[in-house]
């Protein structure tokens, strides 16, 4: 499939990757493909990004506040008869302070290759459909972007959502500057 990116687009993955890295998450997200594509220069979607006034840092900082996993939902454990409050303190009083937040990030072996999440890879499958659909010849960085957004509920939308930035919006400004583009 990456033999039909264009340029851009494909520099957005390789640039994922070195923010995933950066981030020290230990997969590719669509999170961190948002985050390769607004480091363009040039090309549909981070035309349509800068457009809506995103900026790589700001969108850094953002995807870095999101949490890896669902919390610990305190009202449906208390429905089961569990005070999470006396879990909590147990678990620290045995195993020490933060033990039931998860194993701390570790900077990821720069030797190994890099997975995409499930998120980033059906992101990137229909980056691949939209351009099938459309009759282009190759996945340009606005089907990537695109892809981000029709997947649903990933790691990047909910960045964009913590932006104030309406990802319909966005999508359709992205499609628009690849229409002026052919």
């Amino acid at each position: 499939m990456f033999e039909r990116f264009s340029t851009q687009a494909r520099h957005a993955v390789q640039l994922a990757l070195s923010e995933a890295r950066a981030l020290r998450a230990s997969r590719i997200g669509a999170e961190h493909l948002l985050l390769g594509l607004a480091h363009g220069r040039s090309g549909p979607a981070a035309a349509a990004l800068r457009a809506a006034g995103l900026e790589v840092a700001g969108l850094r900082e953002l995807a870095a506040a999101q949490p890896d996993a669902a919390p610990l939902d305190a009202d449906s454990l208390a429905l089961l008869g569990i005070d999470l409050d006396q879990v909590r303190l147990a678990a620290e009083t045995a195993f020490g302070p933060g033990s039931l937040d998860g194993p701390a990030r570790s900077e990821p072996d720069r030797r190994t290759r890099a997975r995409m999440t499930s998120e980033a890879k059906e992101a990137m499958a229909l980056a691949l459909r939209l351009a099938q659909t459309r009759g282009d010849k190759e996945i340009s960085s606005g089907h990537l972007l695109a892809g981000i957004i029709d997947q649903g509920n990933n790691g990047a939308l909910r960045v964009l959502t913590a932006a104030e930035v309406d990802p319909a919006a966005l999508r359709a400004d992205a499609i628009r500057r690849m229409a002026a583009a052919a």
